[in-house]
């Protein structure tokens, strides 16, 4: 991967930004006395809680507790990765983005194959507007889909003609451009005259497939008709595998103003309709089932992933493929929640019908992971006698042992078990399984298994849709100027599932496990409790006069513990202050440097949420405080010498403390 960005150079870019016009380019701001305040873009509020202090570059949020520097607020507000928050920047800036040694990206690599997958979305945009053929396109849109201009061109629609070579003519004018369009999967070589080329996408509608950057990186063509495929996707290619994307990421981290939850659909016309409908934070697999790193990725950016599935046997087969995706990579204070719709229904023909507060309705009544688990458990054996009991026990058990071990929810998971079944916890924890594998279909299984069903999807029975927008010469995006970011989607087909029989009525068939998928990336490191507990002080700064820390904890070296000590002295000593007078008032750069590092930290969201944050501290305190006594203790009768520990009152101790001990290390 791409070498780090210089810790020097992001002083100096941050010496040289002004966060008042880095704010003010995204949302209103209003002059109050020196600083400036606005509507907070991180929650939904009437009036204005949110300060701009421009002498000391940072802002805070006195709603929602939001606050840092010009690094953060475009990482929080264009819900972009730290990377591309530098990026953005500095080409604001106009400097360079240094990079220390290392091997560029493969998007570094293929910067030449990403523009031609610009140009091409560019000219498939193009041939919707001014074609001679476009009205076959638009009326295709318009009246057999429901989409207005509008939408098409927040999702940069286009419309490939009739013929072998349109593309070709067009991007493919000179030998490399000609080679760099096969490597993305826009040109296939003719088998009898190689050297030549044909067009992959005629005469279809085309959706351009971007990245979390806006990069075109492949592209998915749905036929007008029943021609087959009715789907055709591009191939993976070095910028493009469509077991790691996510269709309409982009759109819905740049159109909803609060991301805190993204579903996750069957089709990229779903997502399409459904933000059409106002639901701006939907996303499609691109013709795999949900695994589990689509599932990690969404965890960086949202505590809540919804996964919507079609109300068919296809469908709660499917649902039984992310509930198995997302137990080895669950986190605590995440959700994965199951919304089945309707038999029949799709998100689609579903959002028609009922409308954008129905919908919502039904994301709020959601299915939890632990009701879909153990009603798939049950599903799978005839309960009422000793053996159906016992096997639906081991069924329950051998999923949730997926979960990692440290998770609070793993044991809420076996508690629950152990009540339904009458298997005592420990009992349960210690039974052997064997190990249940995922794997992502194949490619030769996508292809042979259904397309996306959408034919029967009605006609839209609305007021006739908005054209004006159809009518606009597509923006020439930049896209030499990108060299980073996450890679995004394609389209998306539904596939049949594995499994005989639909979840929730009939048994699924047993022991078919799923094939290892590829090694998953490292998790993002988690807060040390310490560090939660500072987090939980500067979200929630009102509980640390009722906290008392004792001085051997005050007077502790280590560093985590120095910064909750002093985050928790300013607030024990200001209650009616807030982080940002912290920030405002800090002049320690360090000490700044980590409270800006827990701000930002993915679990700052969830911690803002949380009821408890008070005795989330005081549990902390209470363990460091037993730890500190346990070490002083084993110390003095370390220096007490082995003669000293003869007496019985010694010896009762020493078992005590042995016994402590055994307790921590369990």
């Amino acid at each position: 991967m791409a070498g780090r960005i210089p810790d020097q150079f992001i002083d100096e870019l941050l010496a040289r930004t002004d966060l008042a016009d880095v704010v003010s380019s995204r949302i209103s701001l209003k002059k109050t006395g020196q600083n400036y305040s606005a509507l907070c873009p991180f929650h939904n509020e009437k009036s204005p809680s949110f300060s701009l202090n421009p002498n000391k570059q940072f802002y805070y949020c006195f709603g929602c507790g939001a606050g840092g520097n010009a690094i953060s607020f475009v990482m929080e507000h264009d819900h972009v990765d730290f990377v591309d928050a530098i990026e953005t920047l500095a080409k604001d800036a106009c400097m360079e983005v240094p990079r220390e040694q290392g091997a560029p990206d493969r998007y570094e690599q293929n910067a030449e194959l990403l523009k031609r997958l610009s140009e091409s979305s560019q000219f498939y945009q193009k041939q919707l507007t001014q074609h001679p053929d476009k009205k076959k396109a638009t009326d295709y849109l318009s009246k057999d889909r429901g989409l207005s201009g509008q939408i098409a061109k927040v999702f940069g629609l286009g419309y490939a003609p009739s013929g072998w070579d349109n593309l070709l003519k067009k991007v493919g004018t000179r030998a490399e451009s000609q080679e760099q369009l096969l490597l993305g999967g826009m040109l296939i070589e003719k088998k009898d005259q190689p050297g030549h080329y044909y067009d992959r996408f005629r005469d279809r509608i085309i959706f351009p497939i971007r990245d979390s950057r806006g990069r075109v990186i492949a592209f998915g063509g749905r036929a007008f008709g029943d021609e087959k495929p009715k789907y055709l996707n591009s191939p993976e290619t070095p910028v493009f595998q469509k077991s790691q994307e996510l269709y309409g990421l982009f759109e819905a981290k740049q159109n909803t103003p609060i991301l805190d939850q993204i579903i996750v659909v069957e089709g990229y016309m779903d997502v399409i309709v459904l933000a059409q409908h106002g639901i701006t934070n939907a996303v499609a697999t691109l013709g795999t089932s949900v695994n589990s790193q689509h599932i990690r990725k969404l965890f960086k950016l949202v505590s809540k992933v919804v996964l919507c599935f079609d109300g068919d046997k296809a469908g709660r087969s499917a649902a039984i493929r992310g509930l198995e995706a997302s137990l080895p990579v669950m986190q605590d204070e995440k959700q994965v929640r199951f919304l089945f719709l309707p038999e029949g229904e799709d998100p689609d023909s579903l959002v028609r019908k009922e409308g954008k507060e129905a919908f919502n309705l039904r994301l709020e009544d959601a299915s939890s992971l632990s009701h879909v688990l153990f009603d798939h458990a049950r599903n799978q054996v005839t309960l009422g006698d000793e053996e159906g009991e016992a096997q639906f026990a081991r069924n329950a058990m051998e999923m949730i042992k997926q979960i990692p071990k440290e998770l609070t929810f793993r044991s809420v998971l076996i508690r629950q078990l152990s009540d339904q079944s009458g298997i005592d916890s420990e009992t349960l924890g210690n039974t052997v399984f064997k190990t249940r594998r995922q794997h992502s279909p194949t490619i030769e299984e996508h292809e042979s298994a259904p397309q996306n069903n959408t034919q029967n999807l009605p006609h839209y029975d609305g007021d006739s849709p908005d054209l004006s927008h159809y009518e606009y010469e597509p923006s020439n995006g930049d896209y030499d100027d990108f060299h980073h970011g996450d890679y995004p989607p394609t389209t998306q087909t539904k596939t049949q599932g594995s499994f005989k029989k639909p979840f929730g009525k009939k048994s699924f068939s047993k022991g078919k496990f799923y094939h290892e998928e590829p090694a998953l990336p490292p998790a993002a490191p988690s807060l040390s409790r310490v560090k939660q507990s500072s987090l939980c002080l500067l979200l929630h700064p009102h509980i640390a006069k009722e906290i008392d820390l004792p001085d051997p904890l005050v007077n502790q070296a280590n560093e985590e513990l120095q910064i909750f000590c002093k985050i928790w002295r300013y607030f024990a000593k200001h209650p009616n202050k807030n982080t940002g007078h912290l920030l405002g008032e800090t002049t320690d750069k360090a000490t700044i440097s980590s409270i800006y590092a827990l701000l930002n930290h993915q679990d700052a969201t969830t911690k803002q949420k949380i009821t408890n944050a008070q005795q989330e501290v005081l549990d902390m305190v209470s363990a460091l405080e037993k730890n500190l006594g346990l070490n002083s203790s084993i110390a003095r009768l370390k220096n007490k010498g082995n003669e000293s520990i003869k007496d019985s009152s010694s010896k009762q101790e020493l078992r005590n403390l042995m016994d402590l001990i055994r307790q921590k290390k369990h």
